[in-house]
């Protein structure tokens, strides 16, 4: 094999030599993490697995299926692993490429919208902007068929919005068209919309083993606190306690490293989360400016936070800390601090800082725990209110007791979860269930347990209600379907508290409005309180009106709020799928509007997952009307690799309808 093929393949295998050791030297001793292969993305959020493996095993099953997932709750692993994997994947001959996307940044997300609608060109930003390898996509294909070239991608989470999904796209196009290319993918615990799942191989980091524990902490004069040994199959609370910094709970944990390494005084602890939570709004990174410190009333925060280890310079005048719980516990803090901020008025655009626009539940896990029982109820209500799967997720991953959340608010927001379930749209069924299927208690698997919305309805009903607001939304939500609405409901959408809010638009979808009730509703879409317009808008989509057809269409246009907007397309197109008569008319429509689906990414995204219905739920004439929309997108794709991207999901949707409509199949 010629030198210089070989002089690519060692440079790539130094890079990641320097990359991976400088960053594992710091883990001493070294923690040994298993790996368990799981068949689905459900089986991962549910935590069942069918094989155990190793790292060699990691590398098997990215050269075999060339995409691999490694998918955990924080502090599980997943970037030791991943670094781990590509020294050992350089050591077998291999090509590997390390790209950190935990230095994603505002100017990244920008350059991203240039390149996203080419794979190679998407491949060779990410080399170029998050590997210290000195090479690009050319360098990697000119590499010979026979050198197996892996990508280990760190930190999917780290990007906001839509960007992970359109990476995976990205490398699921890459794997198909490169020979000898692989992806090993760092991720949260949380489902992608990956294009065909079965492409992908899906790993989780497990937890430590008793006996690794006993033999790490066996030369340790560190006691550990009671009542945290469950924190020791995690590698991150482990290394904590090998290194005596372990406390009473995983947040006391990380607050006294901020604090006591930061030498910060009461005064310096709010100046350093008011900083933190500056470079989420503003730079809308983890890597930010330096100035914020600055910003903040104190730029000498950022020299003693760097001194004790928290903060780590990231280059031309930015920073970025040493581990992005350290960051979200800052901002959080913030958060939780100033109440205003997830008030009615300013939970939506807050929520979508503090969490990279839904894509990192963590410091949403973080301000529960710093909340009081009365305070924690009221937070869950308001992220509710933003995305009611992300307060699931943060119900499942908060350390915090149970009863710390009043028991009313959490049963309420399981079983409106669980009502998701039986959606007509197929993706929200389905990320309501990944959501549910976190928590483990005994009233989430009693929601879990009800097979059908009447189930569900009756296991409600036979709660003992603890408050005169639980006995209000109990009576709301049994309602049964096919009932007149009473005449007060339509009135409810409007109510502050987000809980009976969408209570009150979800029940109204199930039952029949009077014609009076239709006109008040039209009213209430031009409400001038965005959300309550989304919940008009969302009200709609539950039947099959002219008017509504017409009102939706409008909003869809002109509104003024993005969520309504995005709302009234998701219910136009939930209207087509209940009148067959209907679906050509809303079709063409819509291929009229070409322009404002492209307008924002969230509209066409929203559009490819609508479409896919729940079982039974899709008219005879829907693949083929849908896809007359989808070859007008195709025909207006500013690159070949979003014609493919189109003509695939009008094929998905294809095979969607056939295995889920009965009398089609």
């Amino acid at each position: 094999m010629s030198d210089k093929y070989l002089s690519r393949r060692a440079k790539a295998e130094l890079a990641v030599t320097l990359d991976a050791g400088t960053f594992l030297d710091t883990l001493v001793p070294p923690i040994e993490v298993k790996l368990a292969l799981c068949k689905s993305y459900s089986h991962l959020l549910r935590g069942e697995y069918a094989d155990e493996g190793t790292l060699d095993n990691l590398l098997d099953w990215a050269v075999g299926r060339g995409r691999v997932i490694v998918s955990g709750r924080g502090a599980s692993g997943k970037t030791a692993v991943l670094h781990r994997a590509a020294l050992r994947a350089g050591e077998n001959g291999f090509a590997p490429y390390l790209i950190a996307l935990s230095r994603w940044d505002q100017a990244a997300t920008e350059a991203w919208k240039e390149v996203r609608g080419t794979s190679r060109d998407a491949l060779d930003f990410l080399l170029r902007r998050f590997s210290s390898s000195g090479q690009d996509a050319s360098d990697v294909e000119f590499l010979p068929p026979v050198i197996q070239k892996i990508f280990f991608i760190d930190g999917l989470n780290e990007t906001p919005g839509s960007v992970a999904d359109e990476i995976l796209d990205a490398c699921d196009e890459v794997a198909a068209i490169m020979v000898g290319a692989s992806f090993v993918i760092s991720d949260r615990l949380v489902r992608r919309n990956v294009r065909d799942e079965s492409k992908w191989r899906f790993v989780m980091p497990m937890p430590v083993q008793k006996s690794e524990v006993e033999k790490l902490l066996s030369g340790t004069n560190f006691n550990v606190p009671q009542g945290t040994e469950s924190l020791l199959d995690s590698p991150f609370f482990l290394d904590r306690a090998i290194k005596g910094e372990l406390r009473a709970s995983p947040l006391g944990t990380i607050k006294e490293m901020v604090e006591a390494r930061g030498k910060l005084t009461a005064e310096g602890v709010a100046q350093a989360a008011c900083a933190a939570y500056l470079a989420y709004k503003i730079d809308r990174s983890r890597t930010f400016s330096v100035a914020r410190f600055e910003e903040a009333g104190n730029p000498e925060i950022a020299n003693t936070l760097a001194a004790g280890g928290i903060l780590m310079p990231a280059g031309a005048g930015t920073v970025a800390f040493s581990h992005h719980w350290y960051h979200d516990y800052l901002a959080s803090k913030f958060v939780a601090e100033h109440p205003d901020l997830w008030d009615f008025q300013n939970r939506h655009e807050v929520l979508d800082i503090l969490t990279f626009k839904a894509n990192s539940f963590d410091a949403i896990a973080f301000v529960l725990e710093m909340l009081t029982a009365r305070s924690t109820g009221e937070f869950i209500q308001a992220v509710y209110d933003w995305n009611p799967y992300a307060a699931g997720y943060a119900l499942a991953e908060a350390r915090i007791r149970i009863d710390d959340i009043p028991r009313d608010v959490r049963l309420v927001i399981l079983a409106m979860l669980a009502e998701r379930r039986f959606d007509r749209h197929h993706y929200s069924a389905v990320r309501a269930s990944d959501a549910l299927d976190l928590l483990t208690d005994e009233d989430a698997s009693g929601m879990r347990s009800a097979k059908t919305l009447a189930q569900l309805q009756v296991l409600i009903s036979k709660i003992e209600a603890r408050s005169e607001t639980f006995t209000g939304w109990r009576d709301l939500f049994t309602l049964e379907t096919g009932e007149p609405a009473p005449p007060e409901l339509l009135g409810r959408i409007s109510d502050e508290n987000s809980i009976l809010g969408w209570t009150a638009a979800n029940v109204l979808k199930r039952l029949t409005l009077s014609d009076e009730q239709v006109k008040e509703l039209l009213d209430l879409g031009q409400n001038s309180r965005p959300v309550v317009r989304w919940r008009a808008v969302h009200v709609m989509g539950g039947f099959v009106k002219d008017q509504f057809i017409i009102a939706l269409l409008k909003c869809f246009d002109a509104d003024g709020d993005e969520n309504v907007r995005y709302g009234a397309l998701r219910s136009v197109i939930e209207i087509a799928s209940r009148d067959e008569r209907k679906v050509s008319i809303i079709v063409d429509e819509l291929r009229n509007r070409i322009a404002v689906l492209r307008s924002k990414p969230r509209f066409l995204n929203e559009l490819k997952r609508a479409v896919f219905l729940a079982r039974d739920a899709s008219p005879g004439n829907w693949s083929d009307e849908v896809s007359r929309l989808f070859y007008d997108l195709l025909d207006t794709s500013a690159s070949a690799e979003e014609t493919l991207e189109w003509s695939r999901i009008a094929s998905r949707l294809r095979v969607h309808v056939r295995s889920t409509n009965q009398v089609a199949a």
